[in-house]
């Protein structure tokens, strides 16, 4: 029986995932996405215009989950330092149960260089920064962290160390809980930034 156009869609997407994740983005091409999804370029075709809209799908599902974060934080109620918490322990979570969708925080400078792809990756990066920017700056106005660092530099501190540990578990073959690191991560970093 044939897949349906959506399922097929996101069969090629997923496809792509993982053959992204086992060859990287310079090598990546409609020919081996095809031959991982068992089927011809022309059915990728028929689905995709280009690779480039094949990224761009990509992306898309990687960020599938951001509104989901960040409205799960507004609709608990929760505060500041719990809602930085539960973020990167959500994608922590994420990616633990989806080690292949990694590749995609990886390939950001990749995907930088592709005019086509550069807004959606800039967009994703900026809508979680300025989350947890406005989470921070929620945090100093409560007086919780210091009021005299700034706010960026902390986020971009916890974002840094969230990719590296990803990078690493990535290097490691996975033989780690990323969602343990990134939760030992984040609780040092804002205990290291709380107003005493």
């Amino acid at each position: 029986m044939k897949k349906s156009l959506i399922k097929r869609r996101e069969s090629i997407i997923v496809s792509t995932i993982e053959t992204l994740n086992a060859v990287g983005l310079q090598n990546l091409s409609t020919k081996l996405i095809a031959k991982r999804e068992g089927v011809s370029e022309g059915t990728l075709f028929r689905h995709f215009k280009n690779k480039t809209e094949i990224m761009l799908a990509v992306v898309d599902h990687f960020s599938q989950y951001d509104d989901a974060i960040i409205e799960t934080c507004r609709r608990k109620n929760l505060s500041p330092l719990e809602a930085i918490r539960y973020f990167y322990n959500a994608y922590a979570e994420y990616y633990q149960n989806y080690p292949e969708i990694t590749v995609v925080v990886q390939a950001y400078d990749s995907l930088m260089c592709d005019a086509e792809l550069v807004e959606k990756t800039k967009a994703i990066i900026y809508k979680r920064s300025d989350f947890i920017v406005n989470m921070i700056k929620e945090a100093q106005a409560n007086k919780i962290i210091r009021s005299d660092l700034d706010a960026q530099i902390i986020e971009n501190i916890l974002s840094g160390g969230s990719k590296e540990i990803c990078l690493k578990w990535r290097m490691q073959k996975f033989d780690f809980s990323i969602k343990e690191k990134t939760s030992e991560m984040v609780d040092v970093i804002l205990n290291g930034f709380l107003k005493k």
